[in-house]
């Protein structure tokens, strides 16, 4: 990154202060960027999305019948390996702990170069770059405005570079502008400084509560140098008591402060700040250790996953389709997280569904993350009951069996009906 610009740049003039909020530039609050980690509740929350998101596998599904593109190369490169040297959950980890963390994250597309390739001008790489290597900057064109685009500057003896946004894949979560992003952390400063004052207030206690006292010497009138030198002397002459009696002569008088715990157990048992985390993370506060006494574990799961979780995930796979997918290709297929395991309806459910011949056999093995049966071409088609019937043809039957008699009611042959003793009256 380069931190000298010339007069004639078009960077924003608060760009210094932009990298300091965002946690690019080490800054004295800690509250963004690697320091932010320091706070437990932050660590924890970040480990869970950054986990979520990474085990989560990417398809690319066919926009004309929803069917999974099974054999791709992009799908490879987000799924199994980036490049030669780090695997694709590792790099979704990393992407989403610095998205976070400093508002921002940046991986370059390496494009297959070969004109006559199967495979030219598609993604045959991605490679991960921390946010202290890129910066964003601006240039005007007079006939469409102002542009952007990322500056590389890598710390392994490489030349700095340039690359334009449609080769760079850039997580961000939120934003104000479509260009930078901003961490959640900047909103968070109060409650992780509450965090961290309640944490020193406890230290402190438990470190020099039991040594606290009021000594009073009988009979005498000290100066400020004699009580300073009398505290010094009681001090060293305790120093080996550890745990044990304190001693004192008859000219002393020792009293230890008593200590009131309830703004102790007020510290300890204070879950506000831990809440606030959570919720600008947009994780259920159950993760973070706060119990929920009005909902099961199941119920908050499952909507974390339905209505949280996909704040990232779209952000994550809309980006993947801009930068991955040519336009023709945007128009064939869309890029998912497969969550179907997490997220599928009862088997009860989908069974109903089949029955009313709303879902086929092989739509309800997506629905629960399996692949289709391809053997039975049975398996596309809607099946029913005997028990069900189309109001019309329920119409035509009975119009055809108006004639048609109950049975035990002309049960003879030739117009003939039969007593119970098989006589026939003619």
């Amino acid at each position: 990154m380069s931190f000298f610009r010339s007069l004639n740049d078009d960077q924003p003039k608060d760009w210094l202060r932009d990298y300091l909020d965002q946690g690019i530039l080490p800054s004295n609050n800690g509250y963004t960027g690697i320091g932010a980690l320091k706070n437990s509740d932050v660590l924890t929350a970040l480990s869970i999305l950054a986990s979520d998101v990474s085990r989560f596998s990417l398809l690319q599904i066919k926009e004309s019948d929803d069917s999974i593109l099974d054999d791709d190369t992009i799908t490879y490169l987000l799924n199994k390996k980036i490049n030669n040297h780090m695997s694709a959950r590792d790099w979704k980890f990393a992407m989403m702990v610095n998205a976070i963390l400093t508002g921002n994250a940046y991986t370059r597309i390496i494009r297959d170069p070969l004109p006559y390739s199967r495979t030219a001008g598609k993604p045959i790489e991605l490679e991960f770059f921390p946010p202290s290597q890129v910066t964003i900057n601006y240039y005007d064109n007079p006939t469409d405005g102002r542009h952007y685009y990322y500056t590389f500057s890598p710390v392994d003896g490489r030349e700095q570079f340039d690359l334009e946004p449609e080769d760079v894949i850039h997580f961000k979560f939120f934003t104000d502008d479509g260009i930078v992003g901003r961490s959640p952390l900047l909103s968070l400063g109060d409650e992780m400084g509450l965090q961290k004052s309640g944490v020193n207030t406890l230290s402190k206690f438990f470190k020099n509560g039991m040594k606290g006292g009021i000594l009073s010497l009988k009979g005498s009138r000290l100066s400020k140098e004699a009580r300073k030198k009398a505290r010094a002397e009681f001090e060293f002459a305790q120093s080996d008591a550890g745990n044990g009696p304190i001693v004192v002569d008859d000219t002393q008088n020792y009293q230890p402060l008593e200590i009131d715990t309830s703004v102790l157990n007020l510290i300890n048992s204070n879950n506000w700040s831990t809440n606030q985390i959570a919720k600008a993370m947009r994780i259920p506060a159950y993760k973070l250790g706060i119990n929920n006494p009005n909902q099961s574990v199941t119920q908050l799961n499952a909507g974390y996953i339905m209505f949280d979780l996909p704040f990232y995930l779209q952000a994550i796979s809309s980006e993947f389709q801009m930068k991955l997918l040519s336009d023709k290709e945007r128009h064939k297929f869309r890029i998912e997280f497969d969550t179907r395991k997490e997220t599928a309806r009862a088997v009860q459910e989908l069974t109903a569904l089949e029955e009313h011949n709303v879902l086929t056999p092989n739509e309800i093995r997506a629905e629960l993350g399996k692949k289709p049966d391809k053997d039975s071409k049975d398996m596309d088609r809607y099946q029913s009951t005997l028990n069900t019937v189309f109001m019309d043809k329920k119409e035509e039957y009975q119009e055809n069996n108006k004639t048609q008699l109950k049975g035990g009611d002309d049960n003879g042959k030739n117009g003939t009906k039969s007593d119970t003793n098989g006589s026939q009256d003619s």
